[in-house]
């Protein structure tokens, strides 16, 4: 299936560079299940925060403005600075590029694992987070995806995603949210639906 011609685009940022990456938020679902399921507002890239400098370098130098996101304000940062937790989200701009806008996401990692910046128990090997979807692209791995948008339900898009993806998820995937929901939200709704059939 053919996507947003602006995925592509993003991609030939992204893999060029010896970095781990891959698309995450509505549209990591969309890839995961190959088909289009909702219409998304813009393109969030998740990447590892130990990567930044290498990621902020490439993207200025083809003539993106970056700023960082700070509790509901964006703030620009030095070329040399290195955003530190808890700052995690990345604003990018490029006027003559499509997209003109692209969210990055800064992720946390200890050595070969991923680690969930909300709670750093829960945690799966680097190789199992970052993934290659069906329609070829890179993606944050969707079990891990959707752990981020459990936190807030009031967002139909984040319940939409859910009911997409939870037919597709196999066992280790639904085995993985299930406990990093169960340790993270023990009365979380989502539960249910994870250990029906």
């Amino acid at each position: 299936m053919s996507f947003d011609p602006a995925l592509e685009n993003i991609a030939t940022l992204f893999t060029p560079l010896p970095v781990i990456w891959g698309f995450c938020g509505g549209w990591a679902i969309d890839l995961f299940l190959n088909r289009s399921t909702r219409s998304h507002k813009d393109v969030d890239v998740a990447v590892l925060r130990t990567d930044q400098c290498l990621i902020f370098d490439s993207l200025r130098h083809h003539g993106w403005t970056l700023e960082q996101a700070i509790k509901g304000t964006l703030q620009p940062f030095q070329e040399d600075e290195f955003v530190a937790l808890p700052v995690h989200t990345i604003w990018c701009r490029h006027a003559g590029f499509n997209p003109d806008f692209l969210e990055l996401l800064l992720n946390e990692s200890y050595e070969d694992q991923f680690v969930f910046r909300r709670d750093r128990s829960v945690q799966c090997p680097l190789t199992e987070a970052f993934v290659i979807s069906s329609s070829g692209l890179p993606i944050l791995a969707p079990e891990i995806v959707l752990l981020y948008k459990s936190n807030d339900l009031s967002s139909v898009g984040n319940r939409l995603d859910f009911h997409a993806a939870l037919p597709q998820l196999h066992t280790q995937q639904r085995q993985w949210l299930t406990h990093a929901l169960s340790t993270r939200s023990p009365e979380h709704e989502w539960l249910t639906d994870l250990a029906g059939p």
